[in-house]
């Protein structure tokens, strides 16, 4: 993920471009601007836009005095649900109304958490005037709020970095005040032992970080052991020297806190970044035309292909048309010719059939001679002939079977009854020989 961290001070503008990954952190360039009546902060945001390439991410650093903050208690642990429910427990609490103030929350331990918020309006000035000058910050939150991603720095500690005092319990931020004057040695001591009668988490020792590493005079008369912030030698690579280091540290820490999602992000609501939402509704069109144009296409491709069948039905039914009317040219059009010649069809096959099973019968009754006295029933199926008749005696059907040799492949008497005057009924099956009908 590439950031692009910038820091904006009342008279200085701070960019540094770091890539970042989960193994590693590298430094592609920074730069330290300073403003004055003939280089404002939106003269050096246009350059910086100019010489702007790739997709960044861009993150937005102000100062930490346009932030408050207070500690609150939940009876929970939740990080998200601290979030849900902290408008509603900061209203009433505090003296600006809630729906105009961005919220944020850190956590500090179990159940304490760190509410913060600044003025919608604030925010809005700042982000109103870098979007004009060609950057759009997608994330805005101060450098405080990312010490716990800060090299070097002990777990519990106050850390001075010239614009403010934070402290750091466990490696997270606990509580934070904001300068708007110079700061000296006693108004430092005078806040840490404000924090100390509210009960309040007093760390071991004070780091100087920053500007704060030479800018605080009279450090003898903290109530803290003061210590500065080396230069840690597994950033060589990064940094080159102490002087980088304590100049781009915080913006280091700012990409690494939101990389790992700990930093607190105070565009929300009406201040979000919707510039990407425009982009994605953008491609959205976009995809729905393409779609849309496919669609139409497969529609058309169908219509094409329903009206070269409904060409070749057509074409088919005037040959139908034709054919009936050669075969019955005398007759009127009929309402569906297909039917009717397949009626004709089938009673010319009737006749054939007819025809042949009348020659059968001519033949059954020359074998019969006199004495078979009559055959009453006689079905053939196929070449599947069954017979049913009356004789003088059995002898005589058996004389008849034997004349049938000539007609039939194979023959077989079934049950032969006697009557009382003396004549038989018999039934007899058999099969037609090839080339008899």
């Amino acid at each position: 993920m590439d950031y692009l961290i910038l820091q904006a001070e009342e008279n200085l503008l701070t960019v540094a471009h770091f890539e970042v990954s989960k193994r590693s952190t590298e430094l592609v360039g920074a730069a330290s601007i300073e403003l004055n009546e003939e280089r404002t902060l939106s003269d050096a945001v246009r350059n910086i836009a100019e010489k702007m390439t790739g997709s960044l991410r861009i993150i937005l650093c102000l100062p930490p005095a346009l932030f408050a903050q207070r500690s609150v208690s939940l009876p929970f642990s939740d990080l998200r649900k601290a979030r849900e429910v902290l408008p509603a427990h900061l209203q009433g609490d505090i003296a600006l109304p809630v729906d105009e103030l961005a919220l944020g929350v850190l956590p500090v331990e179990d159940g304490n958490f760190l509410a913060l918020w600044a003025r919608k309006n604030d925010l809005s000035a700042y982000i109103g005037q870098f979007r004009e000058a060609g950057i759009e910050p997608h994330v805005v939150s101060s450098l405080p709020f990312a010490l716990a991603s800060f090299p070097g720095l002990p777990l519990d500690c106050a850390v001075y970095d010239g614009r403010s005092l934070a402290l750091l319990h466990g490696g997270r931020l606990a509580y934070f005040r904001a300068f708007n004057s110079e700061v000296t040695a006693a108004t430092i001591a005078a806040t840490l032992s404000a924090v100390e009668l509210s009960g309040g988490f007093i760390p071991p020792r004070i780091c100087l970080i920053g500007s704060g590493k030479n800018g605080l005079v009279d450090v003898e008369s903290l109530p803290l052991p003061v210590e500065p912030v080396e230069f840690p030698a597994e950033l060589g690579h990064l940094f080159k020297n102490d002087e980088t280091f304590q100049q781009l540290a915080g913006l280091y820490a700012v990409a690494r806190a939101s990389y790992s999602g700990t930093l607190p992000d105070f565009r929300q609501g009406e201040l979000a970044w919707t510039a990407g939402d425009a982009r994605l509704r953008k491609k959205l069109i976009l995809t729905s035309i393409l779609v849309a144009a496919v669609i139409l296409l497969l529609f058309i491709n169908k219509g094409i292909q329903y009206r070269a069948a409904s060409a070749d039905l057509s074409s088919l039914n005037k040959s139908i048309s034709t054919i009936y009317r050669e075969i019955f040219p005398t007759r009127a059009k009929a309402v569906d010719e297909i039917s009717e010649i397949k009626g004709e069809i089938r009673k010319l096959a009737g006749v054939e059939n007819s025809s042949g099973y009348l020659d059968i019968i001519k033949k059954l009754a020359e074998a019969k001679g006199n004495s078979i006295n009559g055959l009453y029933e006689a079905e053939l199926e196929g070449r599947n002939l069954r017979i049913k008749g009356d004789a003088r005696s059995a002898q005589a059907v058996n004389e008849f079977k034997a004349a049938l040799t000539p007609l039939l492949a194979t023959a077989e008497l079934g049950e032969v009854k006697s009557r009382p005057d003396g004549t038989v009924g018999f039934a007899l099956t058999g099969t037609l020989k090839e080339g008899t009908r």
